[in-house]
């Protein structure tokens, strides 16, 4: 790839950035705008390794790409990469008409795993890669990645559950409002898989899971409190029993509110966002 193929005029850098997709459906990259949009608004991030070769990848520990800027360029992205035992980065250009391309040669850790099946695939997904697509299924994002053929040689999940991060109010607990002498409390922080807040007057603390494989899934676990003798301990039963039942997590009517949902998709537990600056 010659440096021009980088070279795209500055006039994108001025775009709206809006990214043409419905909830459901092809996301466009044909023209600088949607490119751009979809670089900056979908395409940064981290994604998990979903399919090497038409191979599914399971397990807890997958392979993930992330995709980040590092120059001025609007349609140069940074690449890191583990691909199960070694860590790899290098930079692509990304162009209108599905365009994704090396612009450097990559740079890999020489670690030697006895157990990384799906190392040699993804390496070779990572330098060959000539185009991509991206498709948005309900909240997540499926990336693409195809070789100068057109066949896929690897398939990324973005699971956006994002929106979830954060601190919250609990607003109701199984369809009735959540009536306390105190705010119920939670904080949930998805880079560091941990929850915690005041669900009355005890103190919370567990874990996340997230469940790569089906959308929107997030379930709590190890659920602990602290033991101070409480008048309203029954609100606060109630939503550590609410709690245990989680498996998905959706966005609210807006960007302030969120919805927890048990396995028959029930709404178990509504939010509602706290700005704690």
């Amino acid at each position: 790839m010659t440096a021009g193929a980088v070279m795209l005029t500055a006039a994108a850098c001025n775009s709206n950035k809006q990214v043409a997709v419905n909830n459901a459906g092809v996301v466009k990259t044909e023209t600088l705008n949607q490119t751009e949009g979809v670089i900056n608004q979908v395409l940064f991030g981290e994604w998990t390794v979903a399919d090497v070769g038409g191979k599914a990848v399971t397990g807890e520990n997958r392979p993930y790409v992330i995709f980040d800027r590092e120059t001025s360029n609007p349609f140069e992205v940074r690449c890191y990469a583990n691909d199960g035992c070694n860590y790899i980065n290098g930079a692509y250009a990304v162009t209108p008409g599905g365009k994704m391309q090396r612009i450097n040669e990559f740079i890999s850790t020489m670690r030697m795993c006895h157990d990384a099946p799906y190392e040699m695939g993804i390496t070779l997904a990572l330098n060959s890669v000539h185009n991509y697509a991206i498709e948005k299924v309900a909240q997540d994002y499926l990336l693409y990645f195809k070789n100068e053929a057109g066949q896929n040689t690897m398939v990324l999940r973005k699971c956006d559950i994002s929106f979830i991060n954060g601190a919250w109010k609990v607003e109701t607990i199984n369809g009735k409002e959540a009536k306390s002498a105190d705010d119920l409390l939670l904080v949930i922080d998805i880079p560091e898989q941990k929850i915690h807040g005041n669900v009355g007057c005890n103190t919370l603390n567990g874990s996340i899971s997230v469940n790569f494989d089906k959308q929107n899934a997030m379930s709590f676990s190890n659920l602990a409190t602290t033991r101070m003798t409480c008048p309203d301990i029954a609100t606060e039963q109630e939503l550590l029993a609410a709690l245990a039942k989680v498996e998905t997590v959706i966005p609210g009517n807006n960007a302030d509110t969120a919805q927890l949902k048990d396995a028959a998709g029930q709404t178990v537990i509504t939010l509602s966002k706290i700005n704690l600056k």
